[in-house]
């Protein structure tokens, strides 16, 4: 039997950060206290709706209520509403943010540590939230609440993230009532694989389709809905937009609106956003920028054309988020027709601090960060034109995200404030009587459930999922609805991910820089680093390391942290690379326990690529029973990826075509010169691999068969190297080609009629020497 290597599941396990499935189930959860009584609700009418946007990958810095340059005028809307948390802390990387921000526990309490498809075989990761940590959905439905989520929902685990489920750890078993959207860290806001509830759909039709206005129309549905009903119940929505994870995708239109507003650079935009940020009041005074992070040059220093393309890309990030915004303003003006907003409590945040995952140079396709040789200026200018259209995937260059966490230093998945400390705005008009007012209180991203609970005068449940309920570990900061707190009040609070470690106390805090490249995925240090002590009341830049100047606090410090590791189950700490092993046995065991043979009956849909055959690392022989209608028929027999990645074997008016798309979206293949034709057949194919050559590509030869008679192609052999990740929210189907289609021009999602068994046989292939593009 072929053996797959290293490499090649390495790299087509990339997924958000590492697609690597759990390799155990771990059903350990935290003791159930004592049953107890719970106090009655209040009445639904005396309770508010709750509406969360949950922004992706947004700094600190990059809304305009927070001193940022890109236009947001209906967050500014809610800010003006209610209160603006400049103190508000979260976990750096999504997964474990949205687990804690559901749950309102710690995210290794959850079981969600790290990114849910880093998984690793111990219950501080083995993203499987335990059934008695339910969630705020869960708990408001219990007491009447009509409950929604919209958009992204990727903290579950990848092997059960397929149409085939289970479906406990999706929306609607984790207590919401309907969802619409996807299941990976991000999508193609033109093409994305959308799920409705548990079930895969082709988006809604229209050329000018975009993920962020589906998203809106579909809340304003669902809120809407509740008309039907005789009694209309409160509700709680989850609006988790793509928006602005990469890909930064916008509108043509959006994108002309920012052209030329980012020229000066990154530089000059740090120091004018710091500006904005002091004479709001949402730093102090005398606050130091951050220095640059190593490696990253000053703007002054670069190249007309590097100049030329970094300032593009922040125009395409600009847009993407506005056009969201826009969107977000069409809930609000729903609701205010309706006569809903004065009694809904609107909370606007982000899961994590501003990404640096573009790499030095930014990504004209995000999956090119498992390219061995990196993006350069020049490869990305080859589609500047075209960035942030379909044509591309893009991710800025880290000197945006720098910039976008202004004034804090580093950024999504450290420990430092860049990572962590995201916009907060809450807002109830019929609530709080606040409008526009500044809080400087220590809030984290688990004090955000049991608050909601507090203003839905809602206890706990104390039975949820037939479990007995732990309580929630954050702390309800409701009272400072009222009353500003000071940020020297700030509790102890742990962060840890992948080796960076910090902990917050009194407005102090101590951080070690373990991992810091986060567009190097497989860093592999020892977690030796010493501990840095920062005072953020006076240096939230985190300027001036004050450890040597006070090594008691910093004593002190690092034994709470300790305390708080072994009470959250925070150990062991590992390195992102270091769940590549346990991915590699368990996509090893499956190829085993298949013995190298993938079968499907029917055709299937949108499966995750944890769970898809080795098509793109491995040769294999494929076999296809047709029973075509009349006339010339098109579609996909199978397909992985997209136009920007990805390979499938289709019908082409008939004739069997194979096709490959590398990450810049250059398409090439082979078509036999027969047609298939209507009625029962059996189509084969053969796809054989040679060993890689100096330049990466190998030589790969088709050959293809109908009802056992060779099939003729006029050029059998193609010399290319594919690309084994095709991107975080490309999936494989079969009689499908759901998001973005393999075929251009294909209507994604249709499938194709006459389709019966297929299987992949990689038994007979020799095992691969390398990982692809």
């Amino acid at each position: 039997m072929a053996k797959i290597s290293n490499l090649a599941i390495a790299t087509a396990l990339l997924g958000g950060i590492l697609a690597s499935p759990a390799m155990a189930q771990s059903n350990q959860s935290a003791p159930a206290p004592a049953p107890a009584p719970a106090p009655a609700p209040a009445p639904a009418s005396a309770r508010p709706n709750v509406l969360v946007w949950m922004m992706d990958d947004v700094g600190f810095a990059q809304v305009g209520a927070f001193g940022g340059l890109v236009e947001t005028p209906n967050i500014d809307r809610v800010a003006r509403m209610g209160l603006r948390y400049t103190n508000y802390h979260t976990a750096p990387i999504c997964s474990a943010a949205r687990a804690s921000f559901l749950t309102g526990r710690m995210p290794h309490s959850v079981h969600i540590g790290g990114h849910a498809t880093a998984a690793m075989p111990w219950p501080s990761h083995d993203a499987r939230i335990p059934p008695n940590a339910g969630t705020i959905a869960a708990n408001l439905r219990a007491a009447g609440y009509a409950t929604y989520a919209l958009g992204k929902w990727d903290h579950l685990p990848a092997e059960e993230s397929s149409p085939a489920g289970p479906f406990t750890y999706w929306a609607t078993g984790q207590g919401f009532e309907r969802f619409y959207g996807f299941l990976a860290a991000d999508a193609d806001n033109f093409n994305p694989v959308l799920v409705r509830d548990t079930t895969p759909i082709r988006k809604p039709g229209g050329e000018d389709y975009h993920l962020s206005e589906d998203l809106a129309r579909q809340a304003i549905g669902m809120i809407g809905a509740r008309d039907a009903a005789r009694e209309q119940r409160p509700f709680f929505m989850y609006w988790a937009t793509g928006a602005a994870h990469a890909p930064h995708h916008a509108p043509p239109e959006w994108i002309a609106r920012y052209r030329g507003k980012f020229d000066q650079g990154w530089d000059k935009v740090r120091e004018e956003i710091l500006k904005r940020q002091v004479a709001q009041g949402l730093v102090p005074k005398g606050t130091r920028l951050s220095p640059r992070p190593e490696g990253l040059p000053a703007w002054d220093s670069l190249s007309a054309q590097a100049r030329q393309l970094y300032a593009r890309q922040m125009e395409t990030f600009a847009a993407a988020l506005s056009h969201a915004d826009a969107q977000f303003g069409k809930l609000l003006d729903a609701l205010e027709a309706r006569g809903e907003l004065a009694n809904t409590m609107v909370i606007v945040t982000s899961d994590n601090g501003a990404s640096a995952e573009g790499g030095m140079n930014g990504l004209f396709n995000e999956a090119a960060v498992t390219s061995p040789r990196p993006v350069t200026v020049e490869d990305n200018l080859k589609l500047v034109d075209k960035w942030g259209g379909p044509e591309t995937f893009p991710h800025y260059a880290n000197g945006w995200a720098v910039a976008g966490d202004t004034p804090f230093r580093y950024f999504k998945q450290t420990a430092h404030e860049g990572g962590t400390r995201v916009p907060l705005i809450v807002a109830w008009p019929k609530g709080i009587a606040a409008r526009g007012e500044l809080r400087s209180d220590f809030v984290h991203v688990a004090d955000v459930a049991p608050t909601i609970l507090d203003a839905a005068k809602t206890p706990l449940s104390p039975v949820i999922n037939n479990q007995q309920q732990v309580p929630m570990e954050g702390q309800s900061f409701a009272g400072s609805f009222s009353r500003p707190g000071s940020a020297r009040d700030g509790r102890a609070q742990y962060v840890e991910l992948y080796g960076n470690k910090g902990l917050w106390q009194g407005g102090w805090s101590i951080v070690t820089t373990h991992r810091y490249k986060t567009w190097e995925w497989n860093t592999a240090n020892t977690f030796d680093e010493p501990w840095e002590l920062y005072d953020l009341v006076n240096d939230p830049g985190q300027t001036t390391d004050l450890a040597a100047k006070y090594p008691e606090r910093v004593k002190q410090m690092e034994a709470e942290f300790a305390a708080q590791a072994r009470r959250y189950n925070v150990d062991p700490i590992f390195n992102l690379r270091d769940s590549m092993g346990f991915g590699i046995k368990k996509v090893q065991a499956e190829f085993a326990r298949r013995k190298g043979v993938w079968r499907y009956a029917v055709p299937v849909a949108a499966v995750p690529s944890a769970l898809a055959p080795p098509v793109a690392a491995m040769g294999f022989k494929l076999s296809a029973r047709l029973d075509l209608p009349e006339g010339r028929a098109t579609g996909p027999i199978f397909a992985y990826g997209g136009q920007l990645g990805g390979m499938g074997l289709y019908l082409k008016q008939g004739r069997p075509a194979l096709l490959f798309n590398d990450l810049d979206g250059t398409a090439t293949g082979v078509i036999s010169d027969a047609e298939v034709g209507p009625g029962s057949r059996l189509l084969e194919m053969t796809l054989a691999k040679g060993a890689p050559g100096p330049d990466g590509k190998s030589d790969y030869r088709i050959a293809m068969k109908l009802d056992g008679r060779d099939l003729p192609i006029a050029d059998p052999v193609l010399r290319l190297a594919i690309p084994t990740f095709f991107g975080i929210g490309e999936t494989f189907g079969v009689g499908n080609d759901d998001g973005s289609p393999v075929l251009q021009g294909y209507p994604a999602g249709k499938p194709l009629v006459g389709l019966g068994e297929v299987a992949f046989d990689f038994s007979g292939s020799a095992p691969p020497q390398h990982g692809g593009h």
